[in-house]
Order: C-alpha cells, then sequence, then structure tokens
C-alpha cells in the first residue's frame, strides 16, 4: 500500500461467514479500500486470527461489526489474505514504538476516528496505536503481552506505562482469555485484567469420529511421530497425514486429538472444544516428565524469554520467564486451560503412553463427544455474561 492510499480507511466487503453456535452467520469483514467505515464499526488490526475471530462473536451478537485488518500468517485459515498495511504489518511490527505509533496516526488518524471504538487481540501493544483518539479500546492478552519487548527493557516500560495510563484514564479496558495471561499481565504492571475464556462459537465443522486414527498434535512433526510410534492403538502425526493447510472438517473427522501442549493455553484447544472432538493431554506429573525430556517442543513457549533462549529485560513481582525454577513452570500449570475442570471438564488426562493406549481403547468417543454438545448451550451462555459485565461493551453502547 503507498502512502498516500494509506490515507482512506476501509468499508469492509463480505469475506468469509463463519457459523455461529445458534446463530446465523458471523461475517469477518476484509479491508480493501472503499468507502470510509461505518461510524457503528469496531477496528482492529491484528496478528493473529483466531482470537479477533472470538470476540467478533461476541460483537456481532450485539449488532456491532468488525472491521478487522488481518496481519496474521494463517489468515488463509478464515479465507482471508494479509492487508497491504503501511507502516505497521507483519514486516515491521518487531520494531513497534512510539515513533511507528506516531507514523500510524498520521496515515490513519482521521480515518480511525469515524470509529466508535478499537480492539487489539495480538500483540496487545497494537493498543498504543489508538492512544490519544479519545475512543474506548480493548486489548486482549492471549500470549504474554509484553512482545515483542521481551528482551527491551525500555520499550516494555513504555507498553507498561502506557497501559496503566489507558487502564486510568478509562480508555482502554484490559481481558485475558486465560488465567495464565491474567495474572502475568498483573505480576508485571499491576493492572488485573478480566478473565473471559474463548468460546470459539465459529466453528462451524462439529465432531463426527468416523476415522478410526487419532490424531496426534505437537510442537513438531518429528515428536508427532515418535508418540504415535509408542502407541498400539492407531495414530497419526496431525500435518504429515492432513497436510498443512488442512481443515476444521478433516480433522474433527479422525476419533481424538491427542494434544501436547507447548504453552498453558492454546487457542486450537479451545476451538477443538468448541467442535466437541474428544481431546486427550498429558496429566501434570506425565507432562513434566515430558518437559524435561523434550524441553524444546513440550511448555516451550511459555515465555517468550524460552522461544528467544535469553533472559527477559524485566523480572516484575516475580520472575515468570524464569523457566529454570520449576516453581514457576508449576505456577503455569496452575493456571493451565486443560487442567481447569470447571471450563474443560470433558477433557481426557493420560498418565503414561500405556495409559493413553488403554483409554483409545476402552472410550467410548462419541459419548464424550456428546457430553461436550450437551455442555456447550451453557459454556457459551457464562461466557457470553463474562462479556456482558465487561466495560468496554457497555462504554461503546453509549457512544
Amino acid at each position: 500500500m503507498s502512502r498516500a492510499a494509506g490515507r482512506t480507511l476501509a468499508r469492509p466487503t463480505p469475506s468469509t461467514a463463519i457459523d455461529a453456535m445458534q446463530r446465523g452467520a458471523h461475517v469477518l469483514r476484509n479491508s480493501r479500500l472503499g468507502r470510509r467505515a461505518d461510524p457503528a464499526d469496531v477496528f482492529n488490526l491484528d496478528l493473529h486470527i483466531a482470537v479477533v475471530g472470538d470476540v467478533g462473536v461476541e460483537l456481532d451478537r450485539r449488532g456491532v461489526s468488525l472491521t478487522s485488518w488481518c496481519l496474521s500468517a494463517h489468515a488463509w485459515v478464515f479465507d482471508r489474505s494479509v492487508e497491504p498495511v503501511a507502516f505497521v504489518n507483519e514486516r515491521t511490527w518487531f520494531s513497534f514504538g512510539p515513533r511507528m505509533v506516531r507514523r500510524f496516526q498520521r496515515a490513519y488518524g482521521s480515518a480511525l476516528e469515524s470509529f466508535r471504538g478499537y480492539l487489539a487481540t495480538y500483540p496487545p501493544c497494537f493498543a498504543l496505536l489508538y492512544r490519544g483518539l479519545g475512543k474506548p479500546t480493548l486489548a486482549v492478552a492471549a500470549t504474554r503481552y509484553e512482545w515483542p519487548f521481551t528482551r527491551n527493557a525500555q520499550l516494555w516500560g513504555w507498553l507498561d506505562e502506557g497501559l496503566r495510563e489507558g487502564v486510568a484514564e478509562g480508555w482502554l479496558t484490559l481481558a485475558a482469555n486465560n488465567r495464565a495471561d491474567a495474572d502475568y499481565v498483573a505480576n508485571y504492571t499491576g493492572l488485573k485484567p478480566a478473565y473471559i475464556p474463548s468460546g470459539c462459537a465459529y466453528i462451524a465443522p462439529t465432531y463426527t469420529g468416523r476415522l478410526r486414527p487419532a490424531v496426534v498434535a505437537a510442537a513438531s512433526e518429528r515428536l508427532a511421530a515418535e508418540i504415535c510410534q509408542e502407541l498400539r492403538q492407531e495414530a497419526v502425526p496431525l500435518r504429515t497425514a492432513l497436510g498443512r493447510r488442512y481443515t476444521w472438517a478433516q480433522l474433527y473427522d479422525h476419533r481424538a486429538i491427542v494434544l501436547i501442549p507447548y504453552n498453558v493455553s492454546i487457542m486450537s484447544l479451545f476451538e477443538h472444544y468448541s467442535a466437541c472432538a474428544p481431546v486427550y493431554v498429558p496429566d501434570r506429573t506425565f507432562l513434566k516428565h515430558l518437559m524435561a525430556t523434550h524441553p524444546r517442543e513440550v511448555l516451550s513457549s511459555l515465555s517468550f524469554s524460552q522461544v528467544i533462549q535469553q533472559p527477559a529485560a524485566k523480572r516484575g513481582a516475580r520472575d515468570l520467564n524464569d523457566l529454570r525454577d520449576g516453581d514457576v513452570v508449576d505456577w503455569y500449570l496452575d493456571r493451565a486451560d486443560f487442567y481447569d475442570a470447571d471450563w474443560m471438564p470433558q477433557l481426557r488426562l493420560f498418565e503414561s503412553w500405556s495409559h493413553l493406549d488403554h483409554l483409545l481403547a476402552t472410550d467410548d468417543h462419541l459419548a464424550i463427544s456428546s457430553g461436550m454438545a450437551a455442555e456447550k448451550t451453557e459454556r457459551l451462555r457464562r461466557i457470553a455474561a463474562l462479556w456482558d459485565e465487561l466495560d468496554w461493551l457497555d462504554t461503546l453502547a453509549t457512544r
């Protein structure tokens, strides 16, 4: 996009219809250049395709439209393409900071003012793109809020200052889709985001289980293949069997999903749960054993410090980036989505490969799926109720 073209914000055109639970169709619309945006719209610039989709369902439920500019390499999942955005895009965002905010606001500021409010789901630092515009903004922490500033104390401090200032001034609301991120933000900023689990009601295909093999999802296909070799029950590595651009329908035709977590909150797990697909996860003791034996693949993204293999620039009230400390690992596991029996009671935990074999051989997978389906309406109702309590939505409604 040229600098001149970047001064007109787009009226989104229909892109892909996503069936939501007990709703007609929720439309995530792209942002090719055209007419100015409807003043009722919320604007979003995002590097994560799924989290914004989840929030979009809740906006749609309230009749609020969402204009979302997608920078995610996974845009294809929603039949989207990466938007040509000036200054802040998939190539430049690692250099995000005050100068980039100023350039973005000079290019898009007048058009951004036509929106009722703003949304930043990943990374949360994008909330500062709307600083000074005087409109309600929601930032959702989904994976360690400080990235890409983990190694930069000055910019991390700038982000924390901006978040605290935004909350104090009333234009910024903080939320998190998992307990770990809610408490991680509190540890480093003193701010407490609202915790609202992801519902992923946009998932249209539901579980059939008509194919015998279980699918093993791990951080690497090598590990997934090793696990398949450990099992007597038929199992296949996810991407090797289904391809890199598999569909939800393909995945949910398999009788079960064996998930080896690389983090304590994974968006695809929310999606699997919404699709009512039986999911198997190592129990706490076995998962810690797997982390010790496969440190680059199991619970390997609890911290961006792990990912870049460098110490973080800030310690916070507690150094939650020091994964050499077993108590820190336990801190994360205490807040893991897959160990939360309140929100995910139907997940199946296994304590060894032989135990997993036994469960896969003896479980009634259709019954497990039926149990998930039976609780789904109430689960989504509870999530919607948490959204109804959010100040950001109330503020949008009064504008």
